[in-house]
């Protein structure tokens, strides 16, 4: 049991405060100061602004940061710092404690030990603004108690702009390694690599591949049959993130293994591709090395394609080799982008 369960981060709802900015093109003061809802508008066209043009870059609109950001329960308006000169928003930065969300969605707690930055939002052309919001989200993490800081913004994906939404697999942001302006001011600031992650995906277009795959999960059957397993889906919701089907291998009433994918509607928005996520796959540990991660995987994906999916993808990290090897040795996934979590311990 989480120990900090039902508690939440006390951020003050102080007064604005004076940040100098100085620099080539800067030659003005912005103000830091919480979010409001008035901000709305802007903050949405500041996002689109910044990040145009980036690669998978999913626009935004007011309904997606109300549905996936400040309409959550969880929001608190002075962990979504605004800057502003007079009345036009430059940019923002969206903090928090970091949460069991993942592991257990049902119920969101957090530990104020660990804080983790959602999102930083400004211009690349703009360091200097960049560094003063990552420096004011790390102090208000100090001051509410965190003694480490996690840096993964989900800069890039409009899903879930700030609330911890990698495409459509719902995992906990990463940083891409495109955004070099963002990295460098990092790393000024005492950040440094925690973890590496990839995108692969299977592109449905590919149908011998396809194929492949099919004759794969029916050599598979043959002995999930023998020990008794059968597939079940079934609908998976929360308050958090959008709506996903579970596919799971089930002997009686225990699930030996499982995962999940969901549409990324954003992205179908964007592009007119309907790219499916898989998240959350697992197999029961007296199960391994049966071939059961494989057929289970391989039957979300066919489900994916029944539901209309034009391709599938996932996130995994690169020091977890069993699944590394499971999706592009075993199952022929193709890595798209390559990703990083960053970390900052804080003084005690």
């Amino acid at each position: 049991m989480d120990p900090h369960a039902g508690q939440s981060l006390p951020f003050r709802e102080s007064r604005p405060w004076s940040v100098p900015r100085t620099g080539t093109h800067l030659h003005h003061m912005a103000k830091l100061r919480p979010y409001r809802r008035d901000d709305l508008p802007d903050l949405t066209e500041v996002w689109n602004q910044t990040f145009l043009g980036t690669p998978n870059f999913v626009r935004v609109d007011e309904t997606d940061v109300i549905r996936r950001t400040v309409g959550q329960p969880s929001f608190e308006p002075g962990a979504l710092l605004v800057a502003a000169q007079g009345s036009r928003i430059q940019g923002f930065v969206h903090f928090g404690p970091r949460t069991n969300l993942w592991s257990e969605a049902s119920a969101r707690r957090a530990n104020p030990r660990e804080g983790q930055i959602y999102a930083v939002v400004a211009a690349p052309s703009d360091p200097v603004l960049e560094r003063d919001l990552l420096t004011a989200a790390v102090d208000r993490l100090a001051e509410a108690g965190a003694h480490k800081v996690l840096l993964g913004p989900s800069w890039v994906y409009g899903a879930q702009p700030f609330y911890n939404g990698i495409a459509g697999a719902y995992e906990s942001p990463g940083l891409s390694l495109e955004r070099g302006d963002l990295l460098d001011v990092a790393a000024e600031s005492g950040f440094a690599p925690v973890a590496e992650y990839a995108t692969p995906e299977i592109d449905f277009a590919e149908g011998e591949h396809l194929e492949t795959l099919h004759t794969l999960a029916g050599e598979l059957w043959r002995s999930a049959r023998q020990w008794g397993l059968q597939v079940r889906r079934r609908a998976l919701s929360s308050r958090f993130f959008p709506d996903r089907t579970s596919v799971e291998l089930v002997l009686d009433l225990e699930t030996i293994a499982a995962t999940a994918f969901g549409p990324w509607p954003e992205y179908a928005r964007e592009y007119g591709r309907r790219l499916f996520g898989l998240t959350n796959v697992q197999v029961a540990p007296r199960w391994r090395g049966k071939g059961l991660g494989k057929l289970v995987v391989i039957q979300a994906i066919e489900a994916a394609r029944e539901a209309g999916a034009d391709g599938v993808h996932l996130h995994v990290w690169k020091d977890n080799r069993v699944a590394w090897d499971l999706y592009h040795r075993a199952l022929g996934f193709r890595p798209r982008y390559t990703w990083v979590t960053l970390a900052r311990t804080l003084p005690s």
